[in-house]
């Protein structure tokens, strides 16, 4: 078979664990044998036919159980705010790995944009691009984070389920809908792309602000013909729970939607920093 005839629905961590359905397009041919894929490091688990071939983002969410090892913490105060995580989730930052070995990513995405070019392999463009777009959302969110109005909805804001990719504007009455109560609906920020920002007031001044002082990246976008999309602010946390195997082992389960970091949970609990990144200049 064909590279080119095998898709999945997401990429998975490097050093984990994982399991997920790919998809290989054979229409017309009989199953193949793939008993010799498997070895010390691959294990197929089932195969069935279906009628239509894996999409990337086609996946509902992502589900993970996560082992800190090593542990040296006051269980009170973790499970505390484990508690609090659960009640009222986490801001939703891209995490530190969109960015590459020291921030890197975002050094050549800059490094494009000053030269007003584009990589020429779409993997690298792909990569930069969504670089540039994630970057420039941290820093609304970290702005939000800031001033306390991450997690609250304001008139003026684009709101948005957890599962939905469609926004609508917050007025009065939006804001006081039970449903962000029970975080089922979202304050979002900005996926920067083409036109304005179509949220209003004091949000659209935040997010516009940022966008100027970081001009280059957000027409670098732009040229590059990147739609404005939205992501929600605040990061639900699904059917979180967690326990003590060992007095310094502390293991979570948890559900997170697409596209959202794991790493940025812990990133809630934990000081985390990866070895060798102590001076990123993309952790908020």
């Amino acid at each position: 078979m064909q590279l080119r005839t095998v898709s999945y629905a997401g990429l998975k961590d490097r050093q984990a664990l994982t399991r997920q359905w790919f998809s290989i397009q054979l229409p017309g041919k009989a199953d193949p044998d793939l008993s010799a894929a498997q070895d010390d490091t691959l294990q197929i688990l089932k195969s069935t036919r279906h009628k239509r071939k894996l999409q990337r983002g086609a996946h509902a969410a992502n589900g993970f159980t996560l082992r800190l090892t090593q542990l040296d913490a006051d269980t009170d105060a973790l499970n505390q705010r484990l508690e609090i995580i659960a009640r009222q989730g986490i801001p939703n930052y891209f995490g530190t790995q969109r960015f590459g070995y020291q921030g890197g990513n975002l050094g050549e995405a800059r490094d494009y944009a000053a030269r007003k070019a584009l990589p020429e392999q779409r993997a690298v463009r792909s990569r930069l691009l969504s670089t540039a777009r994630s970057y420039l959302f941290n820093r609304v969110l970290a702005a939000r984070v800031a001033d306390g109005r991450w997690e609250k909805a304001q008139v003026g804001d684009l709101l948005a389920f957890t599962d939905s990719r469609s926004f609508f504007p917050a007025g009065v009455d939006e804001c006081s809908d039970p449903r962000l109560a029970i975080l089922d609906l979202h304050p979002t920020g900005p996926q920067w792309g083409e036109g304005p920002s179509p949220a209003g007031g004091a949000t659209a001044e935040l997010e516009n602000a940022i966008a100027n002082d970081e001009s280059a990246l957000r027409d670098w976008l732009v040229r590059a013909g990147m739609e404005h999309e939205r992501r929600i602010l605040r990061l639900p946390i699904g059917r979180l729970t967690w326990h003590y195997p060992e007095s310094d082992i502390l293991q979570l389960e948890f559900v997170l939607p697409p596209g959202c970091f794991a790493t940025v949970l812990v990133r809630e609990l934990i000081d985390l920093v990866p070895v060798g990144q102590t001076d990123s200049p993309c952790v908020f």
